[in-house]
């Protein structure tokens, strides 16, 4: 289904370039499984023993069956101009959208559109050949819209107002919840920063924002003097723009810099440049692409569970189990509301969990309520 605030513009023409991601079904699931846990598990022997990129493309890479099973189907319909990942379960092609609907029978391209940014995508369901069913997990770019973040509550927003109109519309909140005060509540001292080179850390980015290297050396300068820091986002992976800074963009560099104090710092900017890509699968094409990685990852990200299949949220499991042997870790915001509530009408609500923070192969994190910070 459509999420609310996206306008349908019509069909997209015939001819008009779609990006579809194809998850081929991996091998060794179970062994990989139990590897996992065995390298997470402090009392096991093989604690810490974490594989390579390689390693693990040894491990879950499709079988020769379902490889060419695919190329052969992909190739009997002109699909030419596709590219794979390390671990070879990741097909990422490009095509005209009357190829796209005869290739995926079902499949109906339109347009929507939000604010400014438009996206392509499918509101019907679509089906694979019976017997490709047992060699593809599941098609990305045809169902799923890029999720919202929420900045701040209604109730935050709505007192902020009201204190703005009381005195006259001149400012009258204070600065609010700098990186001093996280450090001192979470008792972090000026000695709590990164002290060994290879320790590493990154954010990840899925709207069209973009953080600023001047702003992000201004922040430090303001708020970083009671701890050691960087100023310097080491690299950006992806698309970085060149105009105004976002808010929440901002906001993810440079409190993971001040918390994650004097530790180098990655970003991941997929802000889902062609208007068919999903740009959270775009990054977890990155993890299997990158023999070289950060050892922690933040995301700021989730879809209510309900709104998303059981075969994408398995395979997406599947992508957090491959980053956890390697050694990834990967850190998740918990959400607004928690498990969150699906109101349904007769006053039978249900939980609404949000993922992939209800995922169990990452570490998700609450937030913290300050009443006079």
């Amino acid at each position: 289904s459509v999420p609310p605030g996206w306008t349908h513009i019509g069909r997209v023409n015939p001819s008009h370039e779609v990006q579809l991601t194809f998850a081929l079904r991996q091998q060794g699931m179970a062994r990989l499984a139990r590897f996992v846990d065995a390298v997470s598990d402090p009392h096991s022997p093989r604690y810490g023993q974490y594989l390579s990129l390689e390693q693990v493309r040894d491990l879950v890479q499709p079988s020769p069956a379902t490889l060419m099973a695919v190329l052969k189907w992909l190739q009997g319909h002109g699909v030419e101009n596709c590219r794979s990942v390390t671990t070879l379960d990741f097909l990422e092609c490009r095509m005209p959208v009357s190829t796209a609907e005869r290739l995926l029978p079902g499949a109906e391209f339109h347009r929507y559109m939000k604010g400014q940014r438009g996206v392509v995508r499918s509101p019907l369901p679509y089906a694979v050949p019976e017997e490709l069913a047992e060699h593809v997990d599941f098609v990305g770019g045809l169902h799923r819209f890029p999720a919202e973040r929420k900045v701040i509550s209604k109730a935050w927003a709505k007192k902020e107002m009201e204190s703005w109109q009381h005195y006259g519309g001149r400012a009258a909140f204070h600065l609010g919840v700098t990186p001093s005060i996280i450090r001192k509540r979470y008792n972090m001292t000026g000695g709590d920063i990164g002290l060994l080179p290879n320790n590493t850390q990154a954010c990840a980015q899925f709207l069209e924002q973009y953080f600023h290297q001047a702003d992000l050396a201004e922040f430090m300068q303001l708020f970083g003097s009671s701890f050691g820091h960087r100023s310097q986002v080491d690299q950006v992976v992806g698309h970085q723009g060149k105009g105004k800074a976002g808010l929440e963009a901002s906001l993810d560099v440079e409190y993971i810099m001040s918390t994650g104090a004097n530790i180098s710092t990655w970003v991941f900017s997929n802000a889902g440049r062609h208007e068919s890509q999903e740009p959270f699968l775009a990054w977890l094409l990155l993890l299997s692409n990158m023999s070289s990685l950060p050892s922690v990852h933040s995301v700021s990200y989730g879809d209510d569970e309900d709104s998303l299949s059981l075969a994408y949220m398995e395979r997406v499991n599947m992508e957090f189990m491959k980053a956890a042997a390697r050694g990834l870790t990967i850190l998740f915001a918990s959400g607004d509301d928690g498990a969150g509530c699906r109101r349904v009408s007769g006053g039978n609500h249900t939980f609404r969990p949000s993922f992939p923070a209800s995922s169990p192969y990452v570490t998700t994190v609450g937030g913290t309520s300050f009443k006079n910070p």
